[in-house]
């Protein structure tokens, strides 16, 4: 067995951002000479209320706020609401840099990112990219389905809730403005919403939303990952992509 004399230094950078805008749009009231964009019965509103320096919308005593829905059909009532469906991936640029990794002590790190939608169905987020690789072609093995932490072999994986084991890190998916599933549906998918369980492959859906694709739901990833005393030395780098997609 080869002696592994010099030390791993692994980074893992999170690069890219990725906007997926599906092309869908909400009906409106319409006839040949008229269209109405958005609805409104109020005791008083202006859509657009301009003057040279601001711009704002008002509306006094709404007759009816909040959702209704139908196994067909979806409205919210208020004055300002979207009239078309939109998806929004926010992903900071973050780079996670795990150092000089001992075989046996895991490397670990988190990363934030955001996904902010207006669907009437759901969505998914999917993480494409290979686990960390060296310039020479040697990567890191992946964990293939979800496991805690094991120091006797070499093992990358992420998971999307908070953790206590081997270290504790990361959060559990936060929906805004509060979390009681009625203004947004975001969870971690299947595989990667079991603390202290990781896992990872290319391509996997790592998020979605559930019932509803609408709402904002703050996710944070944690990473891990080890090396064996016959791990390649080299620097190990993970580009990692997000693509957020609607589904219907």
């Amino acid at each position: 067995m080869r002696k592994n004399k010099s030390k791993l230094g692994t980074l893992i950078a999170l690069l890219l951002m990725w906007l997926f805008t599906p092309g869908v749009h909400a009906q409106i009231p319409s006839s040949s000479s008229y269209s109405v964009p958005e609805s409104g019965f109020t005791s008083g509103s202006e859509i657009d209320a301009n003057s040279a320096s601001y711009n704002a919308r008002t509306s006094v005593g709404d007759l009816g706020i909040g959702q209704s829905e139908s196994g067909s059909y979806i409205g919210f009532g208020g004055f300002i609401t979207p009239d078309q469906e939109y998806v929004e991936l926010n992903i900071p640029i973050t780079v996670i840099d795990m150092g000089v990794l001992t075989p046996g002590t895991p490397g670990t790190g988190t990363a934030t990112f955001s996904a902010r939608t207006y669907l009437n169905n759901q969505y998914v987020i999917i993480s494409p990219r290979d686990p960390p690789t060296t310039s020479a072609g040697s990567q890191i093995d992946p964990i293939t389905s979800a496991a805690v932490f094991n120091s006797a072999v070499e093992q990358f994986g992420i998971n999307l809730v908070a953790n206590t084991s081997p270290v504790v890190q990361g959060a559990d998916p936060s929906r805004q403005p509060l979390d009681n599933g009625t203004f947004a549906f975001g969870e971690a998918a299947p595989g990667y919403d079991t603390a202290d369980n990781y896992q990872y492959n290319a391509g996997d859906i790592i998020a979605r939303s559930v019932t509803r694709g609408y709402g904002e739901t703050d996710y944070t990833i944690s990473y891990i990952l080890n090396v064996t005393p016959i791990t390649p030395a080299g620097e190990y780098i993970m580009e990692q992509d997000l693509v957020i997609t609607a589904t219907f």
